[in-house]
C-alpha cells in the first residue's frame, strides 16, 4: 500500500509540473481571458506542495499550514473570480458575489479563531470547495443557455471545470472524513489512493484542455 501510494504522489507532482508548464506555453492563447492568471496558480500548487513537503520534513508544521492556508484563499478566489467574469447572467454573478462574501466570511473566522499557523482552515477549505462546485453548475447552466455550447470541447475553462468539479465532488467527503473521524488504519490509507487519483484525473482534464484550446477572437 505505501509503495502505491508513493508512485501516485509521484505521478500527481510531475502531472502538476508538466501542466505548469504547458500553461506556460500555451499562455498567448489565453492571455486575454480570465484565466491569464492560470500558471501563477499552478506555480502556487507546486509551491504549496512541495515546500509543504520539505516543511514538514525539517518539522516546521506550522509553517507549512500556513502555506495551504494561504494557498486556500488564492486558489479559490482566484476561479471564484473566473467564473463572475465568464458567466453573463447576471443573477449568478450576483449568486456567486454573495458565495464569494460568505466564503471570505470563513477564511476571516478561521483567521480569528482557528489560527493562520496554528491548524488547517478545513472549515474555509470545504466552504471554498462546495462554492466552486456551485460556480461550476451555474457555468454549465449558463453554457447550455448559450451557443457556447457549440464550440465548448475548444475551451479550455470547459475542460479545467470539469477537472476541478469531479475532483471537489470526489474529494470533499474524503476531507471531511479525513477531518473529523481519522483513525490509522487500512482504509484511510485507501482515501489516500482515490484522492491521489482524484488529482491525477484532475490534471489529465487540464492537459486535455490545454491541447485541444484554441484561441478566441
Amino acid at each position: 500500500m505505501e509503495t502505491i501510494l508513493k508512485d501516485l504522489e509521484n505521478i500527481f507532482l510531475a502531472l502538476y509540473v508538466i501542466v505548469f508548464i504547458i500553461s506556460i506555453l500555451k499562455f498567448p492563447l489565453y492571455k486575454n481571458t480570465p484565466l491569464k492568471f492560470l500558471p501563477l496558480i499552478f506555480f502556487f500548487t507546486i509551491l504549496a506542495e512541495y515546500l509543504g513537503k520539505y516543511l514538514t520534513h525539517l518539522g516546521k508544521i506550522h509553517l507549512n499550514i500556513f502555506v495551504h492556508n494561504i494557498y486556500y484563499l488564492v486558489h479559490f478566489s482566484f476561479f471564484f473570480y473566473v467564473f463572475m467574469k465568464v458567466i453573463d447572467n447576471i443573477r449568478f454573478k450576483k449568486y456567486i458575489g454573495i458565495c464569494l462574501g460568505v466564503f471570505l466570511l470563513f477564511f476571516f473566522n478561521d483567521t480569528v479563531f482557528t489560527g493562520i499557523f496554528e491548524n488547517s482552515f478545513t472549515k474555509t477549505y470545504i466552504a471554498g470547495a462546495g462554492i466552486l462546485v456551485v460556480c461550476i453548475i451555474l457555468y454549465y447552466v449558463n453554457i447550455l443557455q448559450s451557443s457556447q455550447v457549440l464550440v465548448i470541447k475548444n475551451d479550455l475553462l470547459f475542460w479545467v471545470s470539469v477537472g476541478l468539479f469531479l475532483f471537489y465532488i470526489g474529494y470533499i467527503p474524503i476531507k471531511i472524513i479525513r477531518t473529523w473521524f481519522y483513525k490509522p488504519d487500512s482504509f484511510f490509507e485507501i482515501l489516500l489512493i482515490i484522492q491521489f487519483s482524484l488529482i491525477i484525473i484532475m490534471c489529465l482534464f487540464f492537459l486535455t484542455g490545454f491541447l485541444w484550446m484554441k484561441k478566441k477572437s
